[in-house]
């Protein structure tokens, strides 16, 4: 087996093991992906060595097994799409659950805007939201959420709040690190910043051999670790990490 195929039997469900543990067919897996009602695959790989995805592209993977690959949280969508679907007109199937999805990461993203990182554009001082902005962050979510990014990108996109988390300490980590190319910190800094990769890393998929030399995890994560400094100066640090995530 290649690598590939190592961590995609490792990390993912293939549609035929897919739509077994959600007791469906693969036909009706394939009509609630095109109805927009439950995420695409994360991967796909094709009969010529290329394996594709929504953040990548194609890059090649010869050897590997063809197939596409879901996360296994596709299961806990899978099954709220068929509920929505039994529960009302099938017409509005998708808008309900949009809304449904929307409502939850937005109320994920103010808690976290108290709690761990301020989002300027979407809260204002008090925590009140700012509705335009805060649309657009969760129509952005809901599209990146169909078309399996977040299968590949977050370890356990189980819920909106799991999903907004990871996605506000990517945004934190890349602001206070420059992209990861900020090196020296004070020693208040470089606790706060080891404790907040920590939990990034925690919060991120590990990516597969095929893409994590361009992925944000070696970026934010293992090369900006080994690249950091600590100065002799001790700044005070204006942001300490703290996290609180409702339970959904």
């Amino acid at each position: 087996m290649t690598n590939l195929n190592n961590y995609l039997a490792k990390h993912y469900l293939n549609e035929a093991q897919l739509a077994s543990a959600a007791s469906i067919s693969i036909d009706e897996l394939h009509a609630l992906i095109r109805k927009r009602l439950v995420p695409a695959p994360s991967y796909v790989i094709g009969d010529r060595g290329m394996v594709a995805s929504f953040v990548f592209g194609e890059m090649e993977a010869p050897g590997s097994t063809p197939g596409s690959y879901f996360h296994p949280s596709q299961l806990v969508w899978i099954a709220r799409a068929r509920h929505v679907v039994a529960s009302g007109p099938a017409i509005d199937a998708e808008a309900r659950l949009k809304e449904r999805f929307s409502a939850n990461f937005a109320a994920a993203l103010a808690t976290l805007n108290l709690t761990t990182w301020r989002l300027p554009d979407s809260f204002d001082e008090n925590g009140a939201p700012i509705a335009d902005s805060l649309l657009t962050r969760t129509d952005s979510a809901w599209k990146y959420f169909l078309n399996g990014t977040f299968g590949l990108c977050v370890a356990n996109p189980i819920s909106e709040a799991h999903i907004a988390c990871k996605e506000v300490l990517q945004e934190k980590l890349s602001q206070q690190s420059e992209n990861g190319s900020k090196t020296m910190f004070s020693p208040q800094q470089a606790r706060a910043m080891h404790e907040l990769i920590d939990a990034y890393a925690a919060s991120a998929m590990f990516f597969s051999p095929v893409e994590y030399a361009l992925s944000s995890r070696k970026r934010l994560v293992e090369d900006l670790r080994a690249n950091m400094r600590v100065s002799d100066a001790e700044i005070p640090s204006a942001n300490a990490f703290t996290m609180q995530l409702p339970i959904r």
